[in-house]
């Protein structure tokens, strides 16, 4: 499931965008989406910290908000979001750099410019997903849903919310590839994510989930420093 968010405070043209996504998605015969329409931050934010968003088409200005203040506030919570800022004046599309949008796109908005950011985005958002191959079944997740993964004899099982799926290669091969200022051994044979820690004890991690992972005591200063360091550069 693709979810896509919308804030305008302009409801015609939070229309508009919304059945131009629809258009692509149908044309295209891409995953299922959900598409939801915001007129005011507050309710976005919410929504976000209650459902991950995978996308966000945000308005510069939301009737007396600041969208950039509303896309700084995003971006502590969901900082992998793809945002596409919508400006009604071409001045303000560099404000998009202040929450690292992808993209911007002038009101009122185009078809074929929308399509043509769509097809942008959609590839930015395939590099950030990985592939893994089991016997001849390959599975596709987005590497910001992992909680962790953990070696099961000569491959790898990944561990996220929509359920468990696993790999043929090893973990060493996979703590090459991920990112190793989110991903950190915790124990013998586990990678831990740490966007998706909650807390540490002693011997414990618990994750967001509410499922607890074993902290090996050699670990416990790496763990510490690598999820303090993410905290500082998002929270």
């Amino acid at each position: 499931m693709y979810h896509i968010a919308i804030l305008d405070d302009e409801r015609k043209e939070a229309e508009h965008i919304k059945e131009l996504a629809d258009v692509y998605f149908d044309r295209k015969e891409l995953m299922q989406r959900r598409i939801d329409i915001f007129h005011n931050g507050n309710e976005l934010l919410a929504h976000v910290k209650a459902i991950p968003c995978d996308l966000l088409f945000l308005d510069i200005e939301v009737g007396q908000e600041n969208g950039i203040e509303i896309g700084r506030k995003l971006r502590q919570i969901a900082p992998d979001m793809i945002i596409v800022v919508i400006t009604g004046y071409l001045k303000y599309s560099v404000e998009g750099y202040k929450i690292q949008a992808a993209r911007y796109l002038l009101k009122p908005v185009n078809a074929q410019l929308l399509y043509s950011e769509l097809d942008e985005v959609l590839s930015l958002d395939d590099r950030q997903t990985l592939v893994l191959e089991e016997r001849d079944t390959y599975h596709r997740i987005k590497r910001k849903d992992i909680l962790y993964v953990e070696t099961m004899g000569r491959g790898t099982r990944f561990h996220t919310p929509e359920g468990t799926f696993e790999s043929r290669e090893s973990l060493s091969i996979w703590e090459q590839r991920l990112d190793a200022a989110l991903f950190v051994e915790c124990h013998k044979g586990i990678l831990v994510h740490v966007r998706r820690i909650v807390s540490m004890e002693k011997d414990t991690i618990l994750l967001e989930t509410g499922e607890t992972l074993p902290l090996a005591r050699r670990r416990v200063e790496t763990v510490k420093a690598v999820w303090r360091s993410f905290q500082e550069k998002y929270a």
